[in-house]
């Protein structure tokens, strides 16, 4: 039996019931040379991947199947069944089988790849001349086998009669089948590209998501780091003045990261050592600070705006209400195929706002809608108490 090659007309009227967009020329073409076998309409045949032995194997079993239909019929029509007429309904079965099959393996290494490329006419006709002329050479060699008078046979008419029933029967299952299964392929292909449309929607969707968020939340800083300056100019002016060119260079650092799609490693972590800056010039001793970059990871590019909502979630949940202050660890190391990032800090530990908070969840929907299933954010007990926040990014999407 061929490989999977059907009309396109049917397609149109199959795709508007779902809304989906018409399939190109190639869509189609694409469709009709994906291998399939008559036999996957069973679901069972479907589990086996396509070889040319297995299809061999599937065109036995076809045409046994279709032999015994043809027995059945015969039976139907003369109340009886026999075993000899069983036995010669399989053999012709085998042998138009087989030899259709043979034809189209010939077909495909000669004029196929033109004949799935016209219009319908076109291909109806391949096939038609195809299970015709199949039908013929399968008939004349089965005839061989049982030892019929092959040529007191052909002057007869129900011969000729028997050839056209046969070969249209043959041509309408497999234009039926084929036309089932290049409609099925097309949907596959427009469902996967409206996923896709989708995605990159929902990415999208979600990085303005990020950008309101932190349209929200530069506000807030900008105020409590003026109010600070402030109250700093008159009892510590150069105290004031350290932190007001720390808050520049941050501001200058996050502009520039929110226009960006992506940044490195070295820009990110250098964004957070100038937010930290600020922070720690506002708490003082209470804030200890570490940050560890490999330099074989600095260029490595990277979402912007990452690292920032986990760090500030340390800071305001975790070491600002301790009332001695503590740690926060910023690192970043490979880890096999992924890049591993880890926020830690000694503060207060688990608790509501860290587990569920605005910002974290606003960085998993993020991590989700830009890595899928490969991204991943996980929060846990800090070994030395308080809480650590593990980002894993794949490498080769972040690199690519």
């Amino acid at each position: 039996m061929p490989r999977g090659h059907a009309l396109s007309n049917t397609l149109s009227n199959a795709m508007s019931a779902f809304s989906l967009p018409t399939p190109s020329p190639e869509e189609v073409t694409a469709a009709r040379r994906e291998p399939f076998h008559p036999l996957e309409i069973i679901p069972l045949f479907r589990r086996w991947p396509y070889s040319f032995a297995r299809d061999l194997l599937y065109t036995a079993i076809w045409n046994a199947l279709i032999g015994l239909a043809f027995s059945l019929i015969g039976a139907m029509m003369w109340g009886k069944i026999s075993l000899r007429a069983m036995m010669f309904h399989q053999i012709f079965s085998q042998c138009i089988g087989f030899t259709i099959h043979a034809l189209f393996i010939v077909g495909g290494l000669t004029v196929e790849n033109w004949v799935i490329r016209q219009r319908r006419l076109v291909i109806v006709a391949y096939y038609s001349t195809v299970a015709t002329v199949g039908v013929i050479i399968g008939w004349i060699v089965a005839s061989g086998l049982v030892d019929y008078d092959i040529a007191r046979i052909v002057q007869r008419p129900s011969w000729l009669i028997g050839i056209a029933i046969n070969s249209v029967i043959i041509s309408l299952i497999i234009l039926a089948i084929y036309t089932a299964r290049e409609r099925k392929i097309l949907e596959e292909m427009a469902l996967e590209k409206e996923r896709a449309r989708f995605a990159e929607v929902e990415k999208s969707a979600t990085l303005a998501n990020l950008r309101m968020l932190q349209a929200q939340i530069e506000p807030h800083f900008l105020f409590n780091t003026l109010a600070n300056v402030t109250s700093l100019i008159h009892p510590a002016p150069d105290t004031a003045k350290q932190m007001l060119e720390s808050f520049i260079t941050y501001l200058r650092g996050s502009l520039a990261a929110s226009r960006e799609e992506t940044t490195t490693l070295a820009r990110e972590f250098k964004l957070m050592r100038d937010f930290l800056g600020i922070l720690k010039i506002r708490m003082g001793e209470r804030l200890q600070v570490e940050i560890d970059l490999p330099d074989d990871l600095a260029d490595l590019p990277v979402p912007p705006m990452l690292i920032q909502p986990l760090v500030e979630n340390a800071i305001k949940h975790g070491l600002e209400p301790k009332m001695e202050g503590g740690l926060l660890t910023l690192q970043a190391h490979k880890d096999g195929a992924n890049i591993r990032i880890v926020i830690a800090d000694t503060g207060l530990g688990f608790s509501g706002a860290t587990s569920s908070g605005v910002g974290l969840r606003n960085v998993r929907e993020r991590i989700k809608a830009l890595f899928g299933d490969a991204g991943k954010l996980s929060i846990e007990e800090n070994a030395g108490g308080g809480t650590r926040v593990v980002v894993m990014l794949p490498m080769h999407e972040v690199a690519g």
